[in-house]
């Protein structure tokens, strides 16, 4: 049996030491005049070990901080580092090594069917590595396995959500959906008034991702991430549970009041709005037509209030510049009637850059058993430029060869069946977040066929989350009920 978890008490009196310890330290150092520099890196450092501390006491604190970490705070760019982004929970890695060395024996890991097919998917992807040193040069081979490592803390949340699960579910766990929510509504509010106000940081440029208007030059908007897809694609997860959960009236699964929720509805929305990001649009709309399909209690007279919620960010947008409402209904969603009379136009060029990969293919059949290296198709000069695909098959396929994208439909498969199994579950909690979960990763699908979603690591990893902790759900319901019939 794992160790007994400290209780919430224990841990906040942790955390009061360390604010008490770390103003003592800021007040003496202050009187004997020692520097700003040095007394800030003494406190972080004694806060930071008191976190790995109590990290390692409860390792879902941990998680929970780290998700909140990936979720709220941009990645940070200095002169040191060149053009790599550095992200905060970076830091806090080292407390995650701490905890699997000195927790291990403690760690009761199952090999459930999204643990085994995640790992494939990481696996059939890491064998494209080496050929990218082949094919294109030791630095575009670094930047593949570095992207690679990032999507690969996917397995390491889910290791520890899945690893340090208890019998009973402990206040950390049971809140972190919550949180992870309020999180996600955090960095789309910010991500709204980003683009409203554009917040100037030096250490956090902004991608180059505008909208050319008569009148002005907008950017869209992309919140605490560097690319406007990603940002709508974290917000999409979460309205689409939202939604969800309105409909159904099961808010308490959210740990949100229905009046709070529906407001929240609006800023994700409008979040999702502001950023452009079409295929996003079309990957929450299938995702929330799958939700009302498969949940189910959903209660379709609340659709006409989750329909009002929506329309709030289109009034907004409409009454905040005419100019940009006529662009968001002539451009972005009127080019989409050209579909089959300029379909290279209404897909922003994409059916151009889909038949030269589709060339490329043919002409080098070798690349498709093992690929050219993950994700090296934007720095690689083996095709004499860079290729955006801006489709996760094809990037899977030319990157990562058939092993790659067979892994990924394994993974694919594996989360379409757990979850939609358990979305008929008695338990109702079980029951609408695995749902919710199966119509997220049907989104997921819808998107990939005009952006790489799958290589958006922070949403992938906040992802994998959710998973791991609706699994833990079922295995103690499965528990409870075998339980049951042991005892009869």
């Amino acid at each position: 049996m794992n160790q007994p978890i400290p209780s919430f008490s224990q841990n906040s009196i942790w955390l009061m030491i360390a604010a008490t310890v770390a103003v003592t330290v800021g007040l003496t150092g202050a009187v004997s005049g020692v520097s700003a520099e040095l007394i800030a890196g003494t406190i972080a450092l004694f806060v930071y070990v008191l976190f790995a501390m109590a990290a390692i006491r409860e390792p879902l604190i941990f998680v929970l901080v780290f998700l909140l970490v990936l979720v709220l705070f941009p990645p940070l760019y200095f002169a040191s580092s060149g053009d790599k982004p550095i992200y905060m929970s970076f830091f806090l890695l080292p407390i995650a090594v701490a905890i699997i060395l000195t927790r291990f024996p403690d760690i009761h890991f199952s090999w459930d069917p999204v643990a085994k097919g995640l790992t494939l998917f990481l696996a059939s992807t890491a064998v494209s590595l080496p050929f990218a040193w082949w094919l294109s040069g030791s630095d575009v081979a670094k930047e593949g396995l570095s992207r690679w490592i990032l999507l690969s803390q996917t397995c390491l949340v889910y290791y520890l959500i899945r690893g340090c699960a208890r019998p009973e579910a402990t206040r950390s766990e049971r809140r972190m959906f919550q949180f992870l929510f309020l999180g996600a509504v955090l960095t789309a509010a910010y991500g709204i008034l980003d683009f409203v106000w554009p917040i100037p940081l030096s250490q956090h440029p902004p991608a180059e991702q505008f909208i050319w208007l008569n009148s002005m030059v907008l950017r869209r908007a992309q919140g605490v991430f560097y690319e406007s897809s990603n940002f709508a694609n974290l917000c999409g997860f979460f309205l689409v549970a939202a939604s969800t959960s309105f409909l159904s009236r099961k808010e308490r699964y959210l740990g949100v009041h229905r009046a709070f929720l529906a407001f929240f509805l609006s800023i994700l929305s409008l979040a999702i709005l502001v950023s452009f990001s079409r295929s996003t649009w079309i990957s929450v709309i299938s995702a929330v037509v799958v939700s009302v399909l498969v949940s189910q209690s959903v209660r379709i007279r609340r659709g006409a209030l989750v329909l009002v919620a929506l329309s709030i960010p289109l009034i907004g947008l409409w009454s905040y510049s005419a100019e940009l409402w006529n662009y968001l209904v002539s451009v972005r969603v009127g080019l989409l009637t050209d579909l089959f009379a300029d379909p290279n136009m209404a897909t922003s060029g994409r059916l151009d850059t889909w038949i030269r990969v589709f060339s490329i293919m043919r002409e080098h059949p070798q690349y498709l058993i093992f690929g050219i290296g993950y994700k090296t198709l934007p720095v690689t000069r083996l095709f004499h430029g860079e290729i955006i695909t801006d489709n996760g098959y094809l990037s899977l396929l030319l990157e990562t060869g058939l092993s790659g994208l067979a892994g990924f439909s394994v993974f694919s498969y594996s989360v379409l069946k757990t979850f939609f199994r358990l979305a008929h579950s008695a338990n109702e909690r079980l029951a609408f977040w695995s749902a919710i979960l199966f119509s997220i990763w049907c989104g997921e699908l819808v998107q990939l066929l005009a952006a790489d979603a799958f290589t958006y690591w922070r949403n992938m990893v906040v992802l994998a989350a959710l998973m791991a902790l609706t699994v833990n759900l079922a295995e103690r319901e499965e528990r409870t009920r075998s339980g049951e019939v042991a005892q009869s």
